[in-house]
C-alpha cells in the first residue's frame, strides 16, 4: 500500500500560511494607500475551492486586484516605472477604498483557469483586459501594465515576485529569508511557520504508519507544493531552497518519510534547463508530481523517481523506481480537487504501461467548507480529517 499525503489542511493546520497571506495582502494595501484591507478566512477557502491553492498565486492575484481598484481613483501624479517606486508614490497619496469582493475574484479566476494552468497567468490576462477598460492617461497605462506583469507574470520567482517576497518574509522570518534566499529582507518578522502551525495527524496513527513502513507493508510519502530542500541525494546547501515541507514533516513526527515537494521538482527543472517547476508544469496539479511521489514513496530514491517520472511524461518506457510500485493500492489524502484529478491522471498513465495500480481518493474538508462540494465530485470518500480516513484503511 502506498499513501500520498498532502500537507496543508491534511497533515498540518496551516495557520502560518493563512496568516502570511493575510499579512501580505494587508502590507500591499498599505503600500497602495487603500487602507486596512486583507483577505478573510472565507475568502481563502473560496480561493482553495477554486483550485487556487498556492498562496504565491492567491496573494499576487489579490494584490493585483487591489491595484486595479486603486487605479479607479484619481492619481496625484504619473506612476513611477519601477514597481516599488510606484508603490511608494501611491502610499504617499492614500485613498481608502471599499473592500473588493475577493471571493468573487477567486471564482472568476478559478473558473477561467484551464486544467494545468497557473491561476496567476489567467489573472494577468483578465486584469490586463480590465486595465484596458479604465480611463487612464497614456503616462499611467504603461507603468500600470508593467506593475501588473511584475505582480503576476512570474509569481513563483523570488527574484521578481513582490508578493512572494513579502509572503516568504513573513512565513519563514526575516533571518531565514536572508539565509536561504541570499536577499535582503523587506521587513523584520518572526518565522510564522514555526510559531503558528499545528499538527493534525494523531500521534498514535503516526506511530502505526511508521511501524508499517518499517515492516515494508506500507509506503507513505508527503507530496506538497510547499517549498523544500532539494533532493536528499544533494548534500551541499543550494541557494533559494527553503525547508518548509521539512518543517511540516518534523512537526507531525514523520521524519523518516520521503518528501516530494516544490524544491525537489524545481531542482530537476533547473537541471533540465526548464523554466522552473511551475513554468514547466511539474508541480501539482500536474500528474508529474504524483508520479514522482509514488516512486519516492516505494523506494526513497528522490532523484531517480524524478527522472523516471519525467520519462513517463515524455512518453518513454517505464523504469525503476516506478516499476517497484506495480500492483500496489494507492491512497491519496488531499484537500484540493484539482490535485485529486492530477493523481487520477497519474495512475491512469502508469496503468496504461501495465503497473495495475488501484487508486482510492480521500478528500479532506470540514463539514462547512466550500471545498467539500468540489471534492465530492472527484473523491471516492470525503473525510472531516485525515485521522478518520487512516483509521479506515490501516
Amino acid at each position: 500500500m502506498i499513501i500520498l499525503f498532502d500537507v496543508d489542511g491534511v497533515l498540518v493546520r496551516s495557520f502560518a500560511y493563512r496568516a502570511s497571506l493575510q499579512k501580505t495582502v494587508a502590507y500591499f494595501a498599505h503600500r497602495l494607500g487603500v487602507g486596512e484591507v486583507t483577505l478573510t478566512d472565507d475568502d481563502i477557502e473560496v480561493f482553495e475551492s477554486q483550485s487556487v491553492t498556492v498562496e504565491w498565486d492567491s496573494g499576487a492575484i489579490s494584490v493585483a486586484a487591489l491595484f486595479l481598484e486603486r487605479l479607479k481613483i484619481v492619481l496625484a501624479g504619473p506612476l513611477a516605472p519601477d514597481p516599488w517606486a510606484a508603490l511608494d508614490g501611491l502610499a504617499a497619496d492614500p485613498r481608502p477604498l471599499t473592500r473588493p469582493d475577493f471571493s468573487a475574484i477567486a471564482r472568476r479566476v478559478g473558473e477561467a483557469t484551464p486544467s494545468g494552468g497557473l491561476p496567476s497567468h489567467t489573472a494577468l490576462a483578465l486584469f490586463t483586459a480590465d486595465l484596458a477598460g479604465l480611463s487612464l492617461a497614456s503616462a499611467e497605462t504603461l507603468p500600470a501594465t508593467s506593475l501588473l506583469h511584475h505582480l503576476l507574470a512570474d509569481c513563483y520567482n523570488i527574484a521578481h515576485a513582490p508578493a512572494m517576497q513579502i509572503f516568504q518574509n513573513y512565513a519563514i522570518g526575516h533571518v531565514e529569508y536572508q539565509q536561504y534566499y541570499g536577499l535582503p529582507p523587506r521587513l523584520e518578522s518572526e518565522p510564522l511557520l514555526e510559531k503558528l502551525d499545528r499538527p493534525l495527524l494523531k500521534p498514535a496513527l503516526r506511530d502505526r504508519l511508521l511501524a508499517a513502513r518499517d515492516a515494508h507493508t506500507l509506503y507513505p510519502v508527503i507530496y506538497t507544493a510547499r517549498p523544500s530542500l532539494p533532493p536528499i541525494e544533494i548534500t551541499s546547501p543550494l541557494r533559494g531552497y527553503t525547508p518548509e515541507a521539512e518543517i511540516a514533516r518534523n512537526m507531525v513526527g514523520l521524519d523518516r518519510v520521503p518528501i516530494m515537494a516544490f524544491g525537489k521538482l524545481d531542482w530537476l527543472a533547473q537541471r533540465l534547463g526548464l523554466p522552473g517547476a511551475d513554468g514547466a508544469g511539474l508541480i501539482k496539479p500536474s500528474s508529474f508530481h504524483s508520479i514522482a511521489a509514488l516512486g519516492a514513496a516505494r523506494t526513497g530514491l528522490e532523484i531517480e523517481s524524478l527522472k523516471a517520472a519525467f520519462a513517463v511524461e515524455r512518453g518513454d518506457h517505464l523504469r525503476y523506481p516506478l516499476t517497484a510500485c506495480a500492483g500496489e493500492t494507492v491512497h491519496v489524502f488531499e484537500d484540493s480537487s484539482s490535485s485529486l484529478h492530477a493523481v487520477t491522471r497519474a495512475v491512469e498513465k502508469l496503468n496504461r504501461q501495465g503497473l495495475n495500480l488501484k487508486l482510492v481518493r480521500h478528500g479532506v474538508a470540514a463539514p462547512d467548507s466550500p471545498k467539500r462540494e468540489t471534492l465530492s465530485k472527484i473523491a471516492d470518500v470525503v473525510h472531516e480529517n485525515v485521522n478518520d480516513g487512516l483509521e479506515e484503511i490501516l
